[in-house]
């Protein structure tokens, strides 16, 4: 019998893990991550030349709650070194953080200092993107920056800029670095080593038909954070819609279990800020129609439901249907026939 193993580098002894997310309540269902707003006007990503530092630059553009917090937390002194990069969330996006998140004041230091590079990235780097750049942060977990060009004779003002998904929405040099005004809180949990895919789908009951497929290909640890991937993943309510028998016809064959995940895997690091209209191709070998309106997002027959789950190989945006396996064209690099 034919058996699909899915992702290189695979780990086939499942590893306890710690929840990614035990300490950050805000962050622990998918639900309450942004949507996507496509009649919103184009951010202001243009790089305004500044003579003051970062805390004069902060102050200036009225980002008034980080530069609170940041003395809240005693951190006011580090955003007077040399060459550093802020990625600043907006005072909206700190407002919409929990309480209790913001009076924990060692929580509160670790995600600020997760918000701090100490070198400087500049604008120019940035734009030269070709896939995912990771960098490390003051906290020691690394934030992951992703470049989406739209087509076009010149890329200049048609570049949208991700800070693990969140929206880069204005880039203002200072005299000691550069800040990036950003439209979400960044979560140090996102890209630590032990939040894998898999793991993301383990800790949410949401996904468990979608977990136990990985695991009965033998699957229960994805190491592959060199080939960065999109996975689409259907609740457990998507599988529940399926026609009768379907479900159990898929689990009596991990070949169709294959195909399916296959179907659900595309190539590359897509945030939500990243998707637009037009065929997506999948690890199937075929590609899937997607459709960024409005009303929302749709990829062939399913909608995105939530979006934007930032773990080690990519992101995971969350689907309300299952999508009708392909025939593969060819068998991807990431999937072995054996």
């Amino acid at each position: 019998m034919k058996l699909l193993l899915v992702i290189a580098s695979i780990a086939l002894v499942l590893v306890p893990l710690i929840s990614a997310y035990a300490h950050y309540p805000e962050y622990s269902r998918y639900s309450s991550r942004r949507s996507v707003d496509h009649d919103s006007p184009p951010a202001d990503k243009s790089s305004d030349n500044t003579t003051g530092d970062i805390t004069s630059v902060l102050r200036q553009n009225g980002l008034t709650t980080v530069l609170d917090l940041m003395s809240k937390a005693s951190l006011s002194r580090t955003l007077a070194g040399p060459e550093l990069t802020i990625w600043a969330p907006t005072n909206e996006a700190f407002a919409a953080l929990d309480s209790k998140t913001i009076n924990d004041a060692e929580l509160l230091k670790d995600i600020l200092n997760y918000h701090i590079v100490s070198f400087k990235n500049d604008p120019k780097e940035i734009s030269s993107i070709q896939t995912d750049l990771t960098v490390p942060t003051l906290q020691g977990e690394v934030v992951r920056i992703n470049i989406y060009r739209k087509k076009g004779v010149s890329f200049a003002f048609k570049e949208t800029v991700t800070v693990n998904g969140a929206l880069v929405l204005k880039t203002i040099r200072a005299s000691n670095g550069i800040v990036y005004i950003i439209d979400t809180v960044l979560n140090p949990k996102d890209l630590e080593p032990k939040n894998t895919q898999m793991q993301v789908l383990r800790s949410n009951k949401e996904f468990s038909i979608i977990y136990k497929m990985f695991e009965d290909l033998g699957i229960t640890q994805i190491s592959d954070k060199y080939r960065p991937k999109t996975f689409f993943a259907p609740t457990n309510a998507a599988f529940e819609k399926l026609p009768p028998g379907v479900l159990d016809s898929l689990f009596a064959s991990q070949e169709e279990i294959g195909k399916l995940i296959n179907t659900h895997t595309a190539s590359g690091t897509y945030y939500s800020h990243g998707l637009v209209s037009g065929p997506i191709p999948v690890f199937s070998g075929s590609n899937l129609d997607l459709d960024v309106s409005p009303s929302g997002v749709t990829i062939e027959n399913a909608k995105i439901i939530g979006f934007d789950l930032t773990e080690t190989e990519g992101v995971i945006h969350v689907i309300d249907a299952v999508i009708p396996n392909k025939e593969e064209a060819s068998l991807c690099p990431a999937v072995k026939q054996h």
